[in-house]
């Protein structure tokens, strides 16, 4: 296997753990034809079937930070390797904040393995293909290290499933690089000397970076002093013989050549329309005949499903139990009459049970016949933030303390994927697509604080245009009803203590988690005592 890898030493240890695990036949899953199959086969394949009296266990809950660990005591008591996956640190916070999960042989034989499998040759991977990984930037504990002689492996989650998925398939050749490196000269350069390159797996947002002419060269200018390699030798041969600007706009159209027969895994929750234009453009898709496969895995619950079949919709995996609740009432995935709900997981951890892992995610479903299918948008139900900001006093609400998500259920207001809704009405009324809306409390209702920096939309237009846009009928709704009212300011409501540029830079030094980075286009701010 020829191998582009930022830290093939690292990916040594994952074959010389992982390799030998034998495939799983994962395409009977979509064979499953009952509900009552279904629950069969996952609790049997999660080892939740030796649980007695596991369904009258479903008003346990399990909070994720319960599962996490003190790495160097554990190291300390472990014999052999130890592997160790980490959050993304969404809430923001410090780098200790993250939490820490033991990856034990068993969870990865159990759910790990053949879930990231399934994802992957869903996807076209196989011995004889190429596949493209980027990775988050790495934290500053990450890697491999020691602890008491042990060796201790410490990697993001979204690292460590596609070092797993790369021991398990063993493609023909593969690249792995951190998401910063995306753009960089060497590694462009080792992409486009790739033989049929089946699978790219990076976020949306990278893709959208090969996309951007400007971005792409902007990168390749920075690695212009990139060590030499036949591969690298050429792209700057061709950079010295044309200038950076023509051969980034070579290199861009040489990287939709490679690029365009591949399969793309990412996430498409809060993508926009066009984003999706962008990236059809680049690739040269037509609409309809896109090649992507969309994907939910979690740091806490692993791979959970996944479009291993026809469409955007993902496959629920029978390798976990999922149940989902709605205004207090909690029932399995499988058997639920509320079709949009928050999600909890149960698996196995070792011998023990862990019933109701809160993922602080919701779904919908769409279809509760045979493998379960959810729709391609997993939203975040809305938490506290960590990461200090500075909230505006035209807000109205001092000392407020922010919550930011995907999706809130503001006494029956229901905001779904605010990023598509924001993006909408910044097209329409001319905003800053980097400001933020924030929402806040009244008396009686809530108020819909939106930066308006110029008089392009009156209130009542952004009104008529808050209606249109994705998710805004019920915002609509509300306004009619009087549970809802709008507010106009001239400033961005909501701004980082720090700024984003020392934020970035603190992230690819590994001092903060990557999750800090996330920019939320909605925050909900209630007052010190309050909560959502």
């Amino acid at each position: 296997m020829k191998s582009y890898d930022f830290d093939p030493d690292l990916q040594q240890v994952f074959s010389d753990l992982y390799s030998a695990i034998p495939l799983t036949n994962w395409r009977r899953w979509l064979d499953i034809s009952s509900r009552e199959e279904y629950e069969c086969i996952a609790l049997k394949l999660s080892g939740l079937s030796t649980v007695d009296d596991f369904f009258d266990l479903k008003t346990e809950t399990t909070d994720p930070q319960s599962l996490s660990v003190d790495v160097d005591f554990l190291a300390s008591h472990t014999k052999g390797p130890l592997v160790v996956c980490h959050t993304s640190g969404t809430s923001g916070g410090h780098i200790s904040d993250v939490k820490w999960f033991h990856i034990s042989d068993e969870l990865v034989k159990r759910l790990w393995a053949p879930g990231m499998q399934a994802i992957f040759e869903a996807s076209g991977l196989d011995t004889q293909s190429c596949a493209a990984i980027f990775v988050p930037s790495r934290a500053r504990t990450d890697g491999m290290s020691h602890v008491d002689g042990n060796e201790v492996v410490r990697v993001y989650s979204a690292e460590f499933s596609q070092r797993l998925v790369l021991s398990l398939i063993s493609p023909r050749s593969y690249a792995l690089y951190e998401y910063k490196d995306a753009y960089n000269l060497q590694v462009i350069a080792q992409m486009l000397s790739m033989d049929r390159i089946s699978v790219v797996s990076a976020p949306f947002l990278t893709v959208l970076g090969w996309a951007d002419l400007g971005k792409l060269r902007r990168g390749l200018e920075k690695s212009l002093d990139t060590s030499d390699s036949p591969e690298v030798n050429e792209l700057k041969s061709e950079i010295k013989g044309m200038g950076v600007k023509a051969a980034a706009r070579s290199i861009q159209e040489q990287l939709t050549e490679v690029l365009s027969d591949a399969t793309i895994i990412f996430s498409t929750t809060g993508m926009t329309e066009h984003e999706w234009d962008t990236i059809r453009n680049f690739l040269q898709w037509e609409r309809g005949a896109e090649r992507f496969t969309n994907l939910y895995v979690g740091s806490e619950v692993g791979p959970f499903a996944a479009s291993i079949g026809e469409g955007s919709d993902m496959y629920v995996f029978p390798l976990t139990v999922p149940s989902i609740e709605k205004k207090g009432n909690r029932t399995l995935l499988s058997r639920s009459t509320d079709k949009v709900g928050h999600l909890f997981v149960s698996r196995m951890h070792g011998l023990n049970p862990v019933v109701n892992i809160d993922t602080g995610d919701v779904v919908t479903i769409e279809s509760q016949e045979g493998l379960p299918i959810i729709g391609d948008d997993v939203l975040r139900a809305g938490f506290r933030l960590k990461t200090e900001v500075t909230i505006s006093s035209e807000v109205g609400v001092p000392g407020g303390i922010p919550f930011v998500g995907t999706y809130f259920d503001l006494d029956g207001i229901e905001i779904k994927n605010p990023r598509l809704l924001v993006a909408c009405l910044s097209e329409r009324c001319n905003l800053d697509k980097k400001l933020s809306v924030v929402v806040r409390p009244d008396i009686n209702n809530w108020v819909m604080v939106i930066p308006l920096q110029d008089d392009k939309c009156s209130r009542a237009e952004v009104q008529h245009h808050l209606s249109l846009c994705p998710g805004g009928k019920a915002l609509g709704t509300a306004i009619e009803e009087k549970k809802l009212q709008l507010k106009t300011v001239k400033e961005n409501p909501v701004e980082s203590k720090i700024p984003r540029s020392e934020l970035l830079e603190k992230v690819r030094k590994g001092e903060l988690p990557k999750g800090v980075l996330k920019r939320w286009p909605l925050y909900v701010v209630v007052p010190p005592d309050g909560e959502i």
